[in-house]
């Protein structure tokens, strides 16, 4: 091939057209009004055609973004996850030993649920997590907070701060279920569930600890 013709090969451009801005310019305004919506009267009692009526659009197109209300709740979930796993990269990296690293591993997980607004709202995200994908979907490696605390764990293992020996991934689900149980229970509060998980990392640390 000439230099000629490499020169007029054309790259494929892949930055998104009008189109697909205009698309995730609706997402996002479904995805905002929704959310208000569901913090207004309760998800329950939100109604899609009252979304749509807020964020102007057809009720077709709630549907074509979100197939069903729990869509929305698993997409608040999504960005939660992304969330904390960027800030367990970025704070967990440089724990001193397995107490620290516990200690600041709740308090991503219970400032970032907190974020959302009220535990209720938790707890239904949590539910719809559950309808929507059951056991497989709640598997560690679905979640970008799975795949971060697993990926930090394994880090600690190899400098020391963590023991070796214990299956990284089972360790990540195990909390992930925890926090998720303490965070599903109707009788909780974050006042109430903060002790409650520490306590579970006091009594881990031990085992952790090199």
């Amino acid at each position: 091939m000439s230099l000629t013709s490499l020169w007029n090969i054309k790259m494929p451009d892949n930055s998104p057209t009008l189109r697909d801005l205009q698309r995730q310019e609706t997402f996002e305004r479904l995805y905002e009004t929704a959310l208000a919506e569901f913090h207004r009267v309760g998800v329950d009692a939100a109604r899609v055609s009252e979304i749509c009526r807020q964020a102007k659009v057809a009720k077709g197109t709630f549907f074509f973004h979100f197939p069903t209300k729990d869509h929305v709740l698993l997409e608040r979930q999504r960005r939660v996850s992304k969330v904390m796993a960027e800030r367990i990269d970025r704070e967990l990296a440089d724990v001193p030993d397995a107490k620290g690293f516990l200690g600041q591993l709740i308090d991503i997980v219970l400032s970032e649920h907190q974020a959302i607004g009220d535990l209720e709202m938790v707890r239904l995200i949590n539910l719809a997590i559950v309808r929507q994908g059951g056991a497989q979907r709640l598997g560690v490696q679905h979640t970008a907070f799975g795949n971060a605390l697993i990926r930090q764990i394994r880090q600690q293992q190899q400098k020391g701060v963590l023991r070796k020996g214990i299956d990284a991934t089972k360790l990540a689900d195990t909390l992930r279920l925890s926090f998720f149980g303490f965070l599903l229970n109707p009788a909780s509060s974050l006042d109430t569930t903060r002790p409650r998980i520490s306590l579970l990392a006091n009594l881990l640390t031990e085992a952790l600890t090199p």
